[in-house]
């Protein structure tokens, strides 16, 4: 990789990761880790009521113009049934890691699906197992595809009634953005930044415009980042915060002025404005990093 786009790219993730302040995949770069399985309970139980649901007492949800919803919950589990009414054998297949435990099941239709290595196309009775932390990815091969999922810890991202309550006031926002920075200084192992990004919808643009959508990509870059540069300091010049009643989310605004020396010898310094949008997953201590964006900073 070209030192100077990864010199150039210092700055951006340096931003995205402190943002997300602190709570792989086939092929792992350098002096990036595999994630050990996560078998904690995060967050506190939400005790359900037993019920019995009749097939038209559970209403669908959509969640885009192909794919439709319905979820149910337990104390200690979430069971989800997703339905599509399109192929996606077109796309490529990208993994997401959970600290969930994952199992699912093919109803109707097929599908292509990735477990860590590997990948097998599954008709209807087939199914996968997913331990937490291990990178997945589903796609439907077929025009009407239903897959049931179980989930256990629940999934507190698809409650319908999650109010979107403001946990964190600015100052511990802005705290996690000077900490992630900090990261960077300290050439941090990749496991101390990965616990500061979302595990799933994870969406960074990179100052060499290079793309991240998993933390699989998120390790790759960071593995090629630490065997290019020496040295690295970073100065966050400010940061403003603001917090989305709608979607729950918190937005960090700041500006990076960024020194990093090659192994090769050679110095750029560079300054950056960052924008990023934090979510609360109840569960751990902190947002976590969800949407980065950098651009060069006016003068």
């Amino acid at each position: 990789m070209n030192p100077k786009i990864l010199l150039t790219a210092i700055p951006l993730i340096a931003t995205s990761l402190i943002l997300f302040g602190c709570g792989g995949g086939a092929k792992t770069a350098p002096q990036a880790k595999t994630l050990k399985r996560d078998y904690d309970f995060p967050g506190s139980i939400k005790k359900v009521d037993p019920a019995i649901f009749p097939p038209d007492d559970s209403s669908w949800i959509k969640v885009d113009d192909t794919t439709r919803r319905k979820v149910f919950f337990n104390d200690r589990l979430t069971l989800e049934l997703v339905e599509t009414s399109k192929s996606a054998l077109t796309g490529n297949i990208t993994t997401d890691h959970r600290y969930n435990d994952v199992i699912g099941y093919v109803l109707t239709g097929g599908a292509m699906v990735t477990v860590g290595k590997d990948t097998k196309q599954i008709a209807a009775g087939g199914a996968f197992v997913v331990p937490s932390n291990t990178p997945y990815g589903v796609i439907p091969a077929a025009d009407k595809t239903t897959i049931l999922y179980v989930f256990t810890p629940p999934r507190e991202d698809l409650r319908p009634t999650a109010p979107a309550v403001r946990r964190f006031p600015d100052n511990e926002i802005k705290s996690i953005v000077y900490k992630w920075f900090a990261l960077f200084d300290e050439k941090a192992p990749a496991g101390a930044l990965l616990s500061c990004l979302a595990d799933t919808g994870l969406s960074m643009e990179m100052a060499d415009k290079k793309k991240i959508t998993s933390w699989q990509g998120f390790q790759e870059w960071y593995g090629a980042w630490l065997s290019t540069v020496d040295t690295y300091s970073s100065t966050v010049e400010a940061v403003s915060v603001s917090f989305d009643t709608d979607s729950g989310r918190y937005r960090a605004s700041t500006t990076v002025s960024s020194t990093a020396k090659t192994r090769k010898g050679k110095t750029s310094t560079e300054r950056y404005q960052v924008n990023m949008t934090l979510v609360d997953t109840s569960w751990g201590n902190a947002p976590k990093i969800l949407e980065y964006g950098e651009s060069p900073a006016k003068k």
